[in-house]
């Protein structure tokens, strides 16, 4: 695996599917990097319901796009899924060295509670605004 690209878009999920089982110290992603240690290591395409993804796709050219973020253990690696998420129409967020999926881990269980136990339905996306940027 020696300088290959794993992206990594599960959870660390305990059996029952209720909580993380690695969380704030971790990451599912960072356990995963440690048992292959030469191979670059992306979290993506798991903050997001796959439900949305059929959605997202058909309006990609009629909508503000929603977005999706990339945690990895290197800038380059983290580029590569960046341009799928732009296929599929999702707008693509570097969020930084894989430490960052600490944070984006716990996030998709915010999204999966709003997905699945709201009472719209599991085709929920978000989008991150800037507001007071000049140019």
């Amino acid at each position: 695996m020696s300088g290959k690209v794993i992206v990594n878009c599960s959870l660390p999920m305990n059996a029952d599917d209720t909580d993380l089982v690695i969380a704030h110290t971790s990451s599912g992603s960072e356990a995963l990097a440690h048992k292959v240690p030469k191979a670059r290591v992306v979290s993506a395409f798991n903050t997001v319901p796959s439900e949305v993804l059929f959605g997202v796709f058909e309006a990609r050219r009629k909508a503000r796009s929603p977005a999706s973020s990339t945690a990895g253990t290197m800038r380059a690696a983290r580029k590569l899924p960046q341009s799928s998420f732009r296929d599929v129409g999702f707008d693509p967020i570097d969020a930084g060295p894989l430490r960052v999926a600490r944070y984006t881990e716990p996030f998709t269980l915010l999204i999966a509670q709003l997905a699945y136990e709201g009472d719209e339905g599991p085709e929920l996306a978000y989008r991150f605004v800037r507001f007071g940027r000049k140019g």
